[in-house]
């Protein structure tokens, strides 16, 4: 059995430490006990090998034994959608974390059905750690305030490589390289947003047969974009 991941904003090699209640349920329904193993993880790319030091039924406390340090990933791709209705938010930023997309930008376009988001708000955070903790993934994915295409396009360049997501799309999958990708809502960019991408160098991508959901879109998108990336290193060592 894999060993236990438990949250924490901070860590210190040899700190006692009392986990959240959240945290503690974890530990007690896992049936651990006093002497076992977890590991502890900030989000920030910090991980440490713990102990549990005390289990009761208000707290349970761990021992903070060796903190490592992971570099930050090496690509800083965005992808950018419109943002998902009600609890299919939900369905897709756990994906997203598990195929470890580094950043996700909420996106506000002509026909987007939700048009506000607290990217700060308890319930995303709740779910980032919780997705991260399923994946062992030592860096939380990223989530920015929601923006307008001009917004993001203004941050952008066509040198970073920008696309977009269209069933007939001029190429199948994402170009090695891109560090922009784009999903409109189930009702499609507008014509006058995707002349705004190819105004700033984006390229039209195909990720399936027919239209899709944000959600599956999105989760489509990172894994051409894994493939992609893969294929670009394949090609430069050859």
């Amino acid at each position: 059995m894999s060993q236990l991941w438990v949250f924490l904003e901070s860590l210190r090699e040899s700190e006692l430490v009392t986990l959240s209640s959240d945290e503690g349920r974890h530990v007690v329904a896992r049936r651990l006990r006093p002497g076992d193993s977890v590991v502890a993880f900030d989000g920030a790319g910090h991980t440490a090998a713990a102990r549990i030091e005390s289990l009761g039924r208000r707290a349970v406390e761990i021992r903070i034994e060796q903190v490592d340090s992971l570099a930050a990933p090496t690509s800083r791709w965005v992808l950018a959608t419109a943002i998902p209705k009600g609890e299919r938010l939900a369905t897709m930023l756990p994906m997203l974390v598990q195929l470890g997309v580094p950043i996700w930008q909420p996106l506000v376009l002509e026909d987007s059905a939700v048009r506000d988001l607290d990217a700060r708000s308890a319930r995303i955070q709740r779910i980032l750690v919780e997705s991260a903790k399923l994946a062992r993934r030592p860096w939380l994915l990223e989530v920015r305030e929601p923006c307008r295409l001009d917004e993001l396009l203004a941050k952008s360049a066509p040198e970073e490589g920008i696309c977009f997501g269209d069933r007939d799309g001029e190429r199948v999958g994402i170009p090695h390289g891109a560090q922009l990708v784009v999903i409109g809502p189930e009702a499609g960019l507008s014509i006058d947003e995707v002349r705004r991408l190819r105004s700033a160098g984006g390229r039209s991508c195909s990720f399936g047969m027919h239209n899709m959901r944000i959600e599956t879109a999105a989760v489509a998108a990172a894994v051409a974009w894994y493939v992609a990336e893969g294929k670009g290193r394949e090609d430069r060592d050859r």
